[in-house]
């Protein structure tokens, strides 16, 4: 009788942790994800293979580019988020190219591709061991994505377990500018953002 007890105690133990752990597992993608390393503005986040500080993050209505003796007007139906910051590779050499707004609603916005040809920025750059380089950012976004708002860097977004950084903002909805400029720069940085604070 006391034989009959314990086995069907063990069973009923064995089935238990096999429910436990059928509904606990994780899901196939968050085995997968990448690896994050947070933090916040004007501090240095390091991950393993790379390291970003941002320093400054503006929100614009206009985005004007001044390059090459010309100027251009970007007007946009949401606003322009303009992110300056410096990245450095630790180990070898690394292009970063994939760049993310994440609002605080859980929506990632890409990188805007209608600045590329004329301004140096990334996903262009490639980033040397030990050499900390300036970085540009620019985000088209709707407005009401702007408050809370997060800034997302990954050398790519094809790798599984690969790097990445999460900086969060300092910005809430009401520090929209009129207009921004962006004007080429002969020197280091390659670009200059006008008017300066």
């Amino acid at each position: 009788m006391m034989r009959m007890v314990r086995s069907a105690l063990a069973l009923l133990l064995a089935a238990a942790v096999l429910y436990g752990m059928q509904h606990t597992r994780p899901l196939y993608s968050d085995i997968t994800s990448p690896i994050v390393a947070s933090g916040g503005m004007n501090k240095r986040v390091e991950a393993r293979a790379f390291a970003l500080s941002l320093d400054s993050a503006r929100v614009a209505r206009v985005l004007n580019v001044e390059t090459f003796g010309k100027s251009k007007t970007y007007t946009s139906s949401g606003v322009w988020v303009v992110v300056e910051g410096e990245a450095e590779a630790k180990f070898k050499t690394l292009g970063l190219t994939s760049g993310e707004w994440l609002s605080r609603s859980g929506i990632r916005y890409v990188l805007t591709d209608r600045l590329w040809a004329t301004i140096e920025m990334m996903p262009g750059d490639v980033y040397q061991p030990g050499l900390p380089r300036r970085v540009l950012l620019v985000f088209e976004v709707p407005e009401d994505a702007v408050a809370g708002g997060t800034v997302v860097v990954a050398p790519t977004k094809l790798l599984p377990l690969n790097d990445e950084i999460r900086i969060a903002t300092t910005i809430s909805g009401k520090d929209i500018e009129p207009a921004i400029t962006i004007r080429r720069n002969e020197e280091r940085p390659p670009w200059i953002v006008l008017p300066q604070r």
